[in-house]
């Protein structure tokens, strides 16, 4: 059974008082896995978590994400062991703990000394550091990679009805989906959701008219064919009364055999770029 997590990446985007309240609302529905990473709002998120949960500590699967370096002209990846190992301290501090559950890699290429990097998430493994190691990548080569190499526990990607390209790579390792409401378009609110961008591999022209036809509620559907992939299902949130909508969601019944249907009918892209 797939578990129900907390991505914090949008909860400050009203306010502390908020992002607070959101945390709160997770908390008192159950939630315990709660993801964050250290550039989110420049570090505000991990602190607001820190101070929200204290003395609350071991109630909660707490995770956050390194190699992204804000810098005076804005962010860089940074995979370096030197800067790995000042941004999970950091992480540490300001989330008010001594070790992490499951600590990211917050990105990467097939650029990087990517043995180094693994060899210094194993060493803070042995450590105590963290208790699993995590990569968070949407690259097929980097995470092929890690999957041969990195003695990898938990693999975060995005999974949706609209994105399913990780079945496509065939992994052995529990993944944690995120996005799996695909920006709001896998909601009632998809049609002031749409750009004309599209989305993924669809154009506006294919989701409106795939969107129009899903069973409703879409939004439960979509969270029911990610509890069947993901061993986390991460969704984001921005609002108490959104976080509330997801849950009730989440929790709330389906037709199976429609979704078997629907996941019978709905592609699943392959992964174009970084293949190799």
């Amino acid at each position: 059974m797939a578990e129900l997590g907390l991505g914090t990446m949008s909860i400050l985007k009203q306010g502390d008082d908020e992002g607070r309240q959101i945390l709160e609302a997770a908390y008192a529905s159950g939630i315990r896995h709660f993801d964050t990473a250290d550039v989110y709002d420049r570090h505000d998120v991990e602190r607001l978590v820190g101070e929200t949960f204290a003395g609350r500590r071991d109630d909660l699967f707490l995770t956050s994400k390194g190699g992204n370096e804000w810098t005076e002209d804005g962010m860089r990846w940074n995979p370096a062991p030197s800067y790995l190992e000042q941004a999970l301290h950091g992480s540490l501090e300001r989330l008010q703990t001594d070790y992490l559950d499951l600590y990211y890699v917050h990105g990467g290429t097939m650029e990087d000394d990517l043995d180094a990097t693994i060899d210094f998430m194993r060493r803070q493994k042995q450590a105590g550091v963290i208790r699993q190691i995590g990569l968070s990548s949407i690259r097929p080569n980097v995470i092929r990679y890690w999957l041969e190499h990195g003695g990898l526990d938990v693999l975060m990607t995005p999974y949706s009805l609209l994105d399913r390209r990780i079945e496509s790579l065939g992994q052995d390792v529990p993944l944690v989906g995120r996005g799996p409401l695909a920006k709001g378009l896998l909601t009632d609110e998809w049609s002031d959701r749409l750009s004309a961008k599209g989305f993924e591999s669809w154009s506006e022209p294919e989701l409106r008219n795939l969107l129009s036809t899903l069973p409703h509620p879409i939004q439960a559907y979509a969270l029911a064919a990610a509890k069947r992939t993901c061993a986390v299902v991460l969704p984001g949130a921005s609002s108490v009364e959104q976080l509330q909508q997801t849950i009730d969601a989440y929790h709330g019944d389906i037709n199976e055999r429609a979704l078997d249907k629907l996941l019978a009918r709905l592609p699943i892209h392959p992964y174009t770029k970084h293949t190799t």
